[in-house]
């Protein structure tokens, strides 16, 4: 189903940002990072450069069948308050919510000039899976739903206690895949997707990824969002490796962790590749603790 043209729209947000004079962007890469178009947009900025960022829209572009439109959002998710964490509450999430329904009219918009939305497939981190999630709800309101949407490691404050149109959830889009790399801190620990892979999932605690400590680090900082940063580096290994990422079915992580390997083998999905015939539910599998992370069937 997706092919040459599909186009990913990948956001990112980050408390952290300062405030920027740049004007947003919607910025559009063609066959290399450096070969891009950019659209203005109103009430965002742009910046483009982050690591997250640009290692997932090259590793799309060097797998050769995607085009990558990028829209970043700086300063309405920046710290603008005395803290962080109140500026997430006041400030982010407020306009995270309006910003996926403004892109969900941007985004028919461009279908009207001649964009093919069943080759768009949306992608977004954290506070960012739940905007393309909110922006797939606002299209099927308008009676059109996109074929795809992957979410890596939503936000679980706040968005863990709202409605499902104001969230990702497993109807924002045809399919919808999720990667809970943080569950149960920053990220969400609840099923948000039509399929949802659990990496090295533990039963009632926080989630510490190989290659990531439980120790105590400044807030924020690279050691703490460590494993909240997991999920799109698997996404990338699972881009670069075709076939080395892979979740097994079950009903829940307790269920899985009795399975014989037989069992584990019964029902299997690749990480960062679009079903339609999906077996929907929990994926569980384990990583190596740095990349290549993905262990294929020794996973498993």
């Amino acid at each position: 189903m997706f092919g040459s043209a599909f186009i990913i729209f990948f956001t990112i947000g980050a408390v952290l940002c300062g405030d920027r004079e740049e004007q947003a962007k919607l910025r559009l890469y063609y066959n290399a990072f450096e070969n891009y178009t950019e659209v203005l947009l109103e009430d965002a900025q742009s910046h483009p450069t982050g690591p997250a960022v640009t290692a997932v829209i090259k590793a799309y572009l060097e797998q050769g069948q995607s085009n990558v439109a990028l829209l970043n959002w700086d300063r309405l998710a920046a710290s603008i308050h005395n803290s962080i964490p109140q500026s997430y509450l006041n400030w982010a999430i407020p306009n995270a919510l309006k910003l996926g329904a403004d892109f969900a009219d941007v985004l028919l918009n461009l279908s009207a000039s001649g964009l093919d939305l069943n080759k768009t497939h949306l992608v977004g981190h954290s506070l960012g899976a739940h905007i393309v999630g909110i922006t797939g709800n606002r299209m099927v309101t308008k009676g059109v739903r996109l074929p795809w949407i992957t979410g890596l490691d939503p936000a679980g404050i706040i968005f863990d206690g709202k409605m499902p149109f104001e969230r990702l959830n497993p109807y924002s889009a045809g399919f919808v895949d999720v990667i809970h790399s943080d569950p149960n801190r920053y990220g969400s620990n609840r099923e948000l997707g039509t399929v949802d892979f659990w990496p090295n999932y533990r039963n009632g605690r926080p989630v510490v990824q190989p290659g990531c400590d439980n120790k105590s680090h400044p807030r924020f900082s690279p050691e703490d969002l460590c494993n909240h940063h997991k999920c799109w580096q698997f996404l990338i290994d699972s881009i670069k490796n075709p076939g080395s990422v892979l979740g097994s079915h079950a009903k829940s992580f307790r269920v899985w962790k009795r399975y014989t390997k037989p069992e584990r083998l019964a029902t299997v999905l690749e990480l960062g590749k679009y079903y339609d015939d999906a077996v929907p539910g929990n994926y569980y599998f384990t990583t190596a603790a740095s990349s290549p992370y993905g262990l294929a069937e020794n996973g498993l």
